[in-house]
């Protein structure tokens, strides 16, 4: 991709590396932008040779949220129109995704973040639901996933005041995994990604099953867990496992 676009991929081993490049703008998000990335991650949901996504941002900030300075629109028509799409596409796929949380991640891309599956920040990032702030409400999901990371009181108290805390504070909190010096948090991140992208297909269906959870019953959780495990068991990855350790080796599953 050109450098100039305001989406950068670089695919890699087993794997795609996703940035948001408007760095000038704190990696704000534009219309154009949450069209592009949906499409961009559909794509590489597609791919059999990409089996993880890491997102970041380019420059200081992770993403700043949406981008309040494009223009007047209608709020709940660009949620509906665009992040919707966006929310059902991440709620989905079954390629696991991994943020790099490289500096402030606020309002709507907190929320992006939110959707990956694991979260490494570097040690100077920050968090911040401040939609209410502006005068709005949590959206991209944040309402729904926030509570289900950090817990209710926490969520509310980020999301109802507003809050940035920090990246020590979010580790504390559950709301990160690990945090890194800003230097090593791509490859903190990647190395994530390759050690996922080694793992069997099975990796997709525990990702929608973990995803899925939250809005099941025990009694559907584990009809579906049944499902998904005759889909992994009749999966060639499966047969390459039992064989590897009968032969006592390293399964090879790519």
């Amino acid at each position: 991709m050109n450098p100039d676009d305001h989406l950068l991929c670089d695919r890699r081993d087993g794997y795609a590396v996703v940035t948001l490049n408007r760095p000038d703008r704190s990696n704000a998000l534009s219309h154009a932008l949450v069209a592009d990335l949906r499409d961009l991650l559909e794509k590489l949901e597609a791919e059999d040779d990409v089996r993880a996504i890491v997102l970041t941002g380019a420059g200081r900030a992770f993403c700043a949220g949406a981008d309040l300075k494009g223009g007047p629109s209608d709020a709940e028509d660009v949620i509906r129109r665009l992040y919707v799409p966006l929310v059902d596409l991440l709620t989905e796929m079954g390629t696991p995704m991994i943020a790099a949380i490289n500096g402030a991640a606020a309002g709507a891309g907190l929320s992006l973040a939110l959707h990956a599956d694991l979260r490494v920040a570097a040690s100077t990032a920050s968090f911040s639901m401040s939609f209410v702030k502006v005068g709005l409400v949590p959206d991209v999901g944040a309402s729904w996933l926030l509570p289900r990371l950090v817990g209710t009181t926490r969520a509310a108290e980020m999301a109802l005041l507003g809050r940035k805390i920090t990246a020590e504070q979010a580790l504390a909190w559950g709301l990160v995994n690990d945090l890194v010096p800003p230097n090593d948090l791509l490859w903190r991140a990647t190395a994530l990604a390759a050690e996922i992208a080694a793992l069997p297909a099975s990796v997709g269906w525990v990702r929608r099953l973990l995803r899925d959870s939250g809005a099941a019953t025990l009694a559907e959780q584990v009809d579906a867990e049944a499902t998904a495990q005759g889909h992994a068991q009749r999966h060639p990855h499966f047969a390459e496992a039992k064989q590897a350790f009968v032969e006592k080796r390293e399964p090879r599953f790519w």
